[in-house]
């Protein structure tokens, strides 16, 4: 969902976009070096304001190393360094699409206590919103707590007019 990715393998996954972001591919290492932790969301608390924090699995994790300036078509500036590759260009295709793509990017949750790894830094950025495309660097499927998704499946109510939480 990035629009631009460092620490990737010369011809390996392409990107999609949606996210004018940055990450940093595989931060925590490789798959060996998955790990879980507990993260305070607080957009959580339209779902659940207990304040309990959602515990998240983290496999091959990246990290939002960068939020970008928005730009349409290909994010020229990160093309041009050593080692990113960039999403395909995103041309808006009405205006409806344009002004929902102008919003800017929202961390939504970052790393507070970082696991005992080398590379992991307090306030990692591990989710994002920007208008309606949301991504995280961890997997809420494999949790039995849905509140990501009850949160998620709310967001798509407001935005269709249902005017539902």
């Amino acid at each position: 969902m990035a629009e631009a990715a460092d620490a990737t393998k010369k011809g390996g996954q392409d990107l999609v976009g949606g996210l004018d972001v940055r990450v940093h591919r595989n931060h925590f290492g490789r798959q060996v070096e998955s790990f879980e932790a507990d993260l305070r969301l607080d957009f959580l608390d339209e779902v659940d304001p207990t304040a309990r924090p959602f515990h998240a699995i983290f496999i091959r994790a990246p990290v939002v190393d960068q939020i970008l300036a928005r730009v349409d078509g290909v994010q020229r500036e990160q093309a041009e360094k050593e080692g990113v590759v960039v999403a395909p260009s995103k041309e808006p295709k009405d205006a409806a699409a344009a002004a929902r793509g102008s919003e800017h990017v929202q961390v939504m949750g970052v790393l507070s206590r970082p696991p005992h790894l080398a590379q992991a830094r307090h306030g990692d950025i591990v989710a994002v919103k920007q208008g309606n495309v949301f991504g995280t660097c961890f997997h809420p499927e494999l949790t039995e707590d849905a509140r990501i998704h009850v949160w998620w499946l709310g967001q798509v109510l407001k935005a269709s007019g249902d005017g539902k939480p």
